[in-house]
């Protein structure tokens, strides 16, 4: 059982690598297109769901909160279960660091389009650019690139150590499980236990009956 654990936890660490993987060519430069593979296109899915429920919420802490709010709520979500889990002590505290990152990532690339705006948007392009309009309000439109790029690294850099940190959980926790399972008695031992018994017993009935 704990072998077939850590082969379904290391696939899935490969299969968040694959993800990894396709970040820096598919959510690093902004295009009109904005073409992404499947397994990359339903994960930004989620996140745009994300998204759009922080405008909604935010909106009732004033007009910048509700600018920032989407992009602050598609972070903190998986933030937020990332401190659960640990509290916790889930194993799958590193997978929530994972999506953390990648919602980083994908909050760089609207940071970058901020200045040229040429992605597409939700309602085309004359609905307001969350970034574009924030930094032009505060004349810092030319700090979309170096904003996002920062947010871009450091999100990458998160989720890639959170497949090693995940890889490596899911190591020490089979090792455990191992350990745990080597020192309970199983059904061979028990059987053993109960042949040494009756083995006894029978060699006791011929000196009772002496007596």
């Amino acid at each position: 059982m704990a072998r077939q654990t850590l082969v379904l936890r290391l696939c899935g660490y490969a299969i968040l690598l694959y993800v990894w993987f396709l970040l820096p060519f598919n959510l690093y430069e902004p295009t009109p297109t904005f073409h992404l593979p499947a397994i990359l296109w339903f994960t930004h899915l989620i996140i745009l769901y994300i998204h759009e429920a922080g405008h909604f919420f935010f909106r009732i802490f004033g007009e910048t909160m509700y600018i920032l709010g989407g992009s602050i709520m598609q972070v903190l979500v998986p933030f937020v279960w990332f401190l659960v889990a640990w509290h916790e002590e889930s194993a799958n505290a590193p997978v929530a660091v994972f999506f953390t990152g990648v919602s980083m990532v994908d909050v760089s690339i609207y940071m970058r389009d901020a200045e040229t705006r040429i992605l597409p948007l939700l309602g085309g392009h004359h609905v307001k650019h969350d970034w574009a309009t924030f930094l032009g309000d505060h004349d810092m439109l030319d700090w979309g690139v170096p904003l996002g790029n920062l947010f871009f690294f450091l999100g990458l850099f998160a989720a890639l150590g959170a497949i090693v940190w995940g890889v490596n959980l899911s190591i020490k926790l089979y090792q455990q499980d191992r350990l745990e399972e080597s020192k309970s008695p199983g059904p061979e031992s028990d059987l053993t236990n109960g042949e040494q018994k009756s083995s006894s017993l029978q060699d006791k009935t011929p000196s009772q009956k002496k007596l």
